[in-house]
């Protein structure tokens, strides 16, 4: 456990940029450092600039605050023991030892997770202040994915790999996912499935392929394809949600992810759906809302890990 004097810098790796800041023990973030990734470079690249961001923030911790770690989100399959990303199909990473590395640089504790498991601790720890003990995470983005807060703990699996929730599946004779599997929720709500079906069923726009924020527009603006992309995404994304709350009874479940933060009707429709087949005992318990954190969300994760048993306690 540690206290409200600790200070943890935090470090969320995103395909395009990689946000560095300094957290306190209330979950502020005082003050922060964000540059393109170029995952293209090879991780140990991106390691070596996040190394000198953390450098500079390590400066602005106060004279009596106590450093307490470095916590790291990232996408993809993450090893939370060995503290290394062992593949992220977004950044083309494989066996990515950034923990080892940060250590061996800061002798500081790192941990080290999924970017979704950690917007989950987001929301619990400095979200709900612990006043919401079972809540659901769920992004929605290029990709699919959940965090799970059960009982004020984080639902990991055996292998740190809980959550695959864009990999759950929605029809058995479905399209073949990039996972290798069929029918995949992310092949029919994501953002980049929306972009594909609009392209399908709408034909190139100006020569152009679609685009998430083309298809919202064209829907806002009333044309019919659109407005029934976005409703049928909004039924497979609601859908899916049902079986979450089916599963796990929680009393919250949060949505974020460029797609929802950018649009109101994807969200609109997965409620009404929502509303419409959830088991009407178990609608009434949870609440269903938007994220009201922005991009910092990753790095409050990513320093919130470190807060789980100060908050649960």
């Amino acid at each position: 456990m540690i206290g409200h004097n600790a200070y943890v810098i935090g470090v969320d790796i995103g395909r395009t940029t990689t946000l560095v800041a300094l957290v306190n023990g209330n979950g502020e973030i005082l003050n922060q450092m964000e540059f393109p990734t170029l995952p293209e470079k090879g991780w140990e690249d991106t390691i070596s600039r996040i190394m000198q961001a953390i450098t500079s923030l390590e400066e602005c911790i106060p004279e009596h605050g106590i450093w307490s770690g470095i916590g790291i989100a990232s996408a993809g399959v993450i090893n939370c023991e060995r503290k290394n990303i062992v593949y992220a199909s977004n950044l083309g990473w494989h066996n990515a030892e950034v923990g080892s590395v940060l250590m061996e640089r800061f002798n500081v504790p790192v941990r080290l997770g999924n970017d979704a498991n950690l917007a989950a601790v987001a929301e619990y720890v400095w979200g709900t202040k612990k006043d919401v003990q079972d809540l659901i995470y769920i992004t929605v983005s290029t990709g699919i994915g959940a965090g799970i807060i059960n009982g004020g703990q984080l639902v990991q699996g055996k292998s740190n790999s809980a959550g695959e929730f864009g990999h759950i599946t929605m029809d058995v004779m479905g399209q073949q996912c990039k996972c290798g599997n069929y029918g995949c929720l992310e092949n029919y709500c994501s953002g980049t499935a929306i972009a594909y079906i609009a392209d399908r069923r709408l034909g190139k726009l100006k020569g152009q392929s679609w685009t998430t924020k083309d298809v919202f527009e064209a829907a806002q603006n009333g044309n019919g394809i659109a407005l029934d992309i976005v409703k049928v995404a909004g039924i497979y994304l609601g859908n899916s949600i049902v079986s979450l709350i089916h599963l796990f009874n929680p009393t919250k479940v949060i949505l974020g992810g460029g797609i929802i933060n950018n649009d109101n009707m994807l969200f609109q429709e997965a409620n009404k759906t929502i509303n419409n087949r959830c088991l009407p005992t178990m609608r009434n318990q949870v609440t269903i809302q938007k994220t009201m954190f922005g991009k910092e969300i990753g790095v409050l994760g990513a320093t919130g890990i470190f807060f789980m048993d100060e908050v649960s306690s």
